[in-house]
């Protein structure tokens, strides 16, 4: 039976109103990233929606907006699960404050987390300075990062528009870093993040970021290995971590040269216990 044309109209109608209230603003650049809201649902098209579905999701969301899938108790944990995940994270967390930025940060430092996720690096690295805080682009997630770090007194949360940090003072830090996070935003975002980065930085402030090498022999593997299967074959996960954005330390020391960073070094691969085939580079404002 064919569908009479007042009908295909209005289920036109549905689909278009639907895109324009749903998933135009998962890709619009306006900073209202939260995909803690709408993960479930990109997981359910990717994996019942068909080729269509697919090549929709890879288009106009997969390949222009920053991913967030950190998990909810309810939708993607067993009874106990989330409990036991959130133990190993924060211990794995609470190493990489240990090891790594205790050696390099004061007591008297003001510090800045970029990409905090749910806070649990910062929460650990309060101890070791004057003031910690973490900036992210989800809403819901800096709600979970609260919670996690109701107790600490010293730190504090902001949330970012995903496009720059215009929210946060000239020269109001003295250390910035930024784990995991730099890797999943497109090169020309992550370079106006480096300048922003300069800009809210003190004089003699210090920038440490962690990125993936493509010069390490693990790094380049890894991404060679989920490259060469079709989009159609791969899990909406594998899809995504495929569009890790690489670096070298030639191009990051040409673009923060350019931007006014000095000092620049890149330290032991070996500092960062949960990623160890990649790599920090320090600089200095």
């Amino acid at each position: 039976m064919q569908l009479s044309s007042s009908t295909k109209n209005n289920f036109t109608k549905i689909l278009r109103d639907l895109y324009f209230k749903v998933f135009r603003p998962l890709r619009a650049e306006s900073g209202n990233y939260d995909y803690l809201t709408w993960n479930v649902l990109l997981q359910g098209l990717w994996k019942f929606g068909g080729a269509s579905s697919r090549a929709f999701l890879a288009r106009r969301i997969l390949t222009s907006s920053p991913h967030y899938i950190y998990p909810t108790n309810n939708l993607y944990f067993a009874p106990g699960e989330y409990e036991e995940k959130l133990s190993t994270m924060r211990t794995s967390r609470q190493e990489i404050a240990d090891r790594t930025l205790s050696k390099l940060i004061t007591s008297e430092d003001e510090v800045l987390e970029f990409g905090c996720g749910p806070g649990l690096i910062v929460g650990a690295v309060a101890r070791y300075c004057k003031q910690a805080t973490g900036v992210d682009v989800s809403q819901t997630i800096l709600k979970v990062a609260e919670e996690l770090n109701r107790d600490a007194n010293n730190v504090s949360f902001e949330r970012s528009s995903g496009l720059d940090l215009q929210g946060l003072k000239d020269e109001s830090f003295s250390f910035i870093y930024s784990i995991e996070c730099i890797q999943h935003i497109e090169k020309v975002h992550a370079v106006t993040f480096f300048h922003e980065f300069y800009r809210i930085l003190k004089p003699g402030g210090r920038l440490l970021v962690h990125f993936p090498d493509l010069t390490r022999e693990e790094e380049c593997e890894a991404w060679f290995e989920g490259t060469w299967k079709p989009q159609s074959k791969r899990s909406y996960s594998d899809l995504t971590m495929m569009r890790i954005r690489y670096y070298t330390p030639e191009e990051l020391k040409i673009i923060l040269t350019r931007i006014g960073f000095t000092s620049i070094s890149f330290l032991d691969y070996e500092l960062n216990p949960v990623e160890r085939s990649s790599v920090y580079f320090l600089a200095t404002r």
